[in-house]
C-alpha cells in the first residue's frame, strides 16, 4: 500500500472509477476435503467435513447420544480412530446411566414400608420383554463339537471374539454360516456387555443337523424390541439376529443364592453337506 493510499483510505487493489478484478479462489486441501465427503457418506451416523481455516477434519454425532460428540483429528484416518472411541464412550456411559437409574428404583423399592408379616412380592421388570421366538433350546448331544470363551466386560474384545469364532467355523468346514453368525455373535454381545451382568460367555456349538451360538450373562432383565424409526442407527439387535438365525430365544437362568440370568441363544439348520460327525466320530472342544 503507497503512501497515497494510506491518505485516501482505499485498500487492496481496486480503485474507485476502476474495473473490478476477479480473483479466483485458490483449490486449497483437495485431496482432504475429497476424503472427508468419502467418509461422510461411509458414516451415516456422523456428519463428517474438512475445515480449511484450521486444515483438520471434524465429525460430530447425528444420533442421540447421551451428550454432544465432536471430534476432530488432524488426518482422515485418526479422525475415524476417533469416531469409533467416542461410539464406545457413549455406549459405556448410556450403560452407566441405566444401571445408576435400575440401583435407584431398587433402593427405592427396598425402602418402601410394607404392612406386617406380608411377603414381599418381587418387582416386576420395568418393561415387558419381546416373547422369545422358538421353544427353550435343548441340551447338546454327545458327539457335538463345542467352543467356549469367557469374556471380559470391555467391548473391545467383540471385534477380536468375531475372528475367532470366523477361524473356528472355517475349521469346521462351516465357512458358508461365516458371515450371518459372526454378525449374529456381534450383536448379542454388544447387547450383554453393554446392558447385562458379568460374568458374559459365548459357546459355539455344531451337532448333526444344527449350529447353535449362545450368549450368557448375569442381569435380570430380558432383552426386548425397541420401537426405532426409519433413521435410527442403534436398537436394531435382536431384529437382526431373528432376520439372519432360522430361529432364536431366551433362556432363563436361575439358581441358589438369588443367582439369575439369562441366555440368548441362535440357531441355523444346516444342510446335509454341511452335517457335522457322527457320534462316533472325532470330537473337537478347542477353548480359550
Amino acid at each position: 500500500m503507497t503512501d497515497r493510499d494510506m491518505r485516501t483510505g482505499q485498500r487492496g487493489r481496486h480503485r474507485r472509477g476502476g474495473i473490478a478484478i476477479r480473483v479466483r479462489p485458490g483449490d486449497w486441501d483437495l485431496a482432504e476435503r475429497v476424503a472427508a465427503r468419502q467418509l461422510d457418506q461411509m458414516e451415516p451416523a456422523w456428519a463428517v467435513w474438512y475445515g480449511l481455516g484450521g486444515r483438520r477434519f471434524y465429525a460430530a454425532a447425528v444420533w442421540p447420544a447421551s451428550e454432544p460428540l465432536i471430534v476432530q483429528a488432524g488426518t482422515a484416518d485418526e479422525l475415524l480412530d476417533r469416531m469409533r472411541e467416542a461410539e464406545v464412550g457413549d455406549l459405556m456411559r448410556e450403560a452407566e446411566r441405566r444401571e445408576r437409574v435400575l440401583q435407584a428404583e431398587r433402593s427405592a423399592w427396598a425402602r418402601a414400608p410394607r404392612p406386617a408379616r406380608e411377603r414381599p412380592v418381587p418387582r416386576p421388570p420395568l418393561s415387558m420383554p419381546h416373547p422369545p421366538r422358538g421353544a427353550t433350546m435343548p441340551e447338546m448331544p454327545d458327539g457335538a463339537r463345542t467352543v467356549c470363551w469367557d469374556l471380559p466386560c470391555d467391548l473391545s474384545m467383540i471385534g477380536k471374539t468375531r475372528s475367532m469364532v470366523k477361524e473356528v467355523l472355517t475349521s469346521w468346514a462351516l465357512q458358508n454360516y461365516a458371515d450371518d453368525v459372526v454378525l449374529v455373535v456381534g450383536e448379542l454381545l454388544a447387547n450383554a456387555l453393554t446392558y447385562g451382568k458379568p460374568p458374559v460367555s459365548l459357546a459355539l456349538s455344531a451337532e448333526r443337523g444344527n449350529l447353535r451360538v449362545r450368549v450368557t450373562d448375569h442381569a435380570a432383565e430380558q432383552p426386548r424390541h425397541l420401537h426405532l424409526g426409519i433413521e435410527a442407527v442403534h436398537g436394531r439387535g435382536l431384529t437382526i439376529v431373528e432376520a439372519l438365525a432360522h430361529e432364536c430365544g431366551v433362556t432363563p437362568l436361575s439358581g441358589p443364592l438369588g443367582i439369575c440370568g439369562k441366555t440368548v441363544w441362535a440357531r441355523w439348520r444346516l444342510s446335509p453337506a454341511d452335517e457335522g460327525p457322527g457320534e462316533n466320530d472325532p470330537v473337537a472342544s478347542p477353548s480359550s
